[in-house]
């Protein structure tokens, strides 16, 4: 969670641990206190505004760390003096993925790596939401940037997953495209492919663990 500073998301890491442990405890009354506590000595830190989301919604309050999430993204777009970095985005996008709105942490990703167009861990995140959605185009695209960056073979063979799992996606398209609307549901079936499977089998084997 820290950096070699002792820091996480831009704030103490010492601050931040108290909340995780209540977390893992499933403690969340008493994490969302400690989120209260960060808050008030940080209050413009998107990082301190994710957790206190996730809390929320450990807690079953959708609707609050939906409006929480938007706070920080807001913040994150429109203060340049705040810290964007993977653990703060990674944390909104665990929630807005549990809240069905994955589509914004891609946003905040592909703002972020506009922002910091060579920062590798971003540009990872940003792949990791492209899995999700499976724009399989897009993850192409970043997958050889990243390659291009620093040239690791890992980043190369994302990108041909990535072409592969284009292929079999327009081949399952057009076999449903022959098959009356009764047929077109097995049709993947059928052709033996699988998205969930194609992408675990292919790409997640070498990427940080999908939470």
């Amino acid at each position: 969670m820290a950096s070699k500073f002792g820091l996480a998301g831009g704030v103490p890491e010492r601050r931040v641990r108290p909340i995780w442990d209540a977390i893992d405890s499933r403690q969340f009354k008493n994490a969302l206190k400690h989120c209260t506590t960060l808050l008030s000595k940080y209050p413009n830190s998107p990082y301190a505004l994710a957790l206190k989301a996730l809390v929320l919604e450990r807690m079953g309050k959708a609707e609050e760390a939906f409006m929480v999430c938007l706070n920080a993204k807001e913040l994150l777009y429109t203060n340049d003096s705040v810290l964007i970095d993977d653990l703060t985005l990674s944390t909104l996008q665990i929630v807005f993925q549990r809240l069905d709105h994955l589509d914004m942490a891609t946003s905040c990703y592909e703002y972020a790596c506009g922002k910091f167009p060579n920062n590798l861990d971003l540009m990872m995140g940003l792949f990791n939401c492209y899995v999700r959605e499976y724009s399989f185009v897009k993850q192409q695209q970043i997958a050889i940037k990243m390659y291009k960056i620093v040239g690791e073979e890992r980043f190369l063979l994302w990108a041909v997953c990535s072409i592969q799992l284009q292929d079999c996606f327009q081949e399952t398209i057009g076999l449903a495209r022959d098959c009356r609307p009764t047929e077109a549901g097995e049709v993947s079936k059928s052709s033996g492919f699988n998205f969930k499977n194609a992408l675990s089998s292919s790409v997640e084997p070498t990427l940080p663990p999908v939470v």
